[in-house]
């Protein structure tokens, strides 16, 4: 079992950003936009790398420092995987505009991973600013991951073992463990929301959390991209923030736990409710709301079966706005479809500097700094906010 939440914010709402990138960012923009021959292309990236920063900045209020990836489509353009340092985000725009990269084309999407640690959870945030996205998908998202710290420090298979069984020991053991899990992860979400709403003034953010247990075995029927269908890149990585920050999936010592949950529901006959079943990408498949089932009187959690569609109640699964998850087809819920892409980048302007410095890095005071100055006259940028407009 694990945690997770997406984040979505309406665009509408940063239609004015306080500047363009500023210090490290704008370097990077710089970069990126070098052989960029459209003004548009420009705008938009400067808009994104903008976007990222002042994401970055909120994260950075609630001490969300470690930068584990920093990604353009599938080029990783940055990675601290060992995470040797827990305050980066100056090293890796260094490391980026000092590495001349080859692939300058215009961004599909940019992603940044970030890992934070509660008291007993570790978290995997993925910050994504998609150039290319689905009419009625946020193309602003922030996805996180809860993993267990104590589950993943674990000395072999049996300590996992030991540990795995004082939670499946009975349902008020089951229940107890992940309603304290759960609660400690709505206070962080009820923190970052809040980081938000105050420091980038924003009104329209949306967010749901789950609680997901892995069902090997368990294949979409058909996979689909939303960057690839609407005209983007087809690698788009859709796979969950953990999957991502641990390169070897669930060999990986750390995920082994969740590997092991449902067959562990399953032999214990846990009562599964207001839980979300994924396959091993994280891609939800249904939920299951009060009434849930007994997990050891169905094969729907035993990985040693062919996974089938469940014949007790399920719902499908909201997203952060309500509607039905459109990520996968499992065969049990049609998708809303909708291929056609969109940009979104054209009503953005740049507001004064001078209100305050955004920072690469740290907080918001001080002055203009390295980003001072008019930025494109407080205007729409429409025609293009290169590397030489207002610094």
């Amino acid at each position: 079992m694990y945690l997770s939440a997406t984040m979505t914010i309406d665009p509408n709402s940063l239609t004015q950003l306080r500047r363009k990138p500023t210090k490290g960012f704008r370097r990077f923009a710089e970069l990126l936009t070098a052989n960029l021959l459209s003004k548009k292309e420009e705008h938009e990236t400067f808009t994104a790398i903008s976007i990222m920063q002042e994401l970055n900045v909120v994260l950075r209020s609630i001490g969300v420092t470690d930068v584990v990836k920093f990604t353009k489509d599938d080029q990783v353009l940055y990675d601290d995987s060992e995470s040797t340092n827990s305050d980066d985000m100056e090293i890796a725009l260094d490391s980026l505009t000092r590495d001349r990269f080859a692939d300058q084309t215009a961004f599909s999407y940019l992603s940044l991973l970030l890992e934070h640690h509660l008291k007993t959870l570790a978290l995997i945030i993925e910050v994504r600013v998609a150039r290319v996205h689905d009419v009625g998908i946020y193309p602003i998202q922030i996805s996180i991951n809860a993993l267990d710290t104590q589950m993943q420090a674990t000395d072999g298979p049996s300590s996992l073992e030991n540990r795995l069984n004082e939670v499946f020991q009975s349902q008020q053991s089951y229940d107890t463990y992940t309603e304290a899990k759960r609660a400690e992860f709505d206070s962080f979400m009820q923190q970052l929301e809040e980081a938000f709403r105050t420091r980038m003034s924003i009104a329209n953010l949306y967010s749901r959390v789950h609680a997901n247990v892995i069902r090997p075995g368990l294949t979409p029927a058909k996979a689909k991209s939303s960057t690839a269908d609407a005209g983007g890149d087809a690698s788009f990585d859709n796979s969950a923030p953990m999957l991502q920050r641990y390169q070897g999936g669930y060999s990986d010592n750390s995920l082994m736990y969740m590997w092991m949950w449902s067959s562990m529901m399953h032999t214990n006959n846990m009562h599964c409710h207001h839980t979300t079943i994924v396959d091993e990408r994280g891609t939800p498949a249904f939920s299951v709301g009060d009434e849930g089932f007994k997990a050891g009187e169905t094969t729907a959690l035993d990985p040693e079966t062919p996974f089938e569609t469940p014949d007790f109640p399920i719902e499908p699964v909201e997203g952060v706005s309500g509607e039905v998850s459109d990520t996968a087809d499992f065969g049990l819920f049609g998708g809303q479809g909708g291929d056609t892409g969109s940009s979104w980048f054209d009503s953005f302007s740049f507001g004064d500097s001078s209100a305050g410095d955004a920072g690469s890095f740290g907080g918001d005071g001080g002055g203009g700094g390295d980003g001072g100055g008019a930025s494109c006259g407080g205007a729409s940028c429409g025609g293009g906010c290169g590397g030489g407009c207002g610094s």
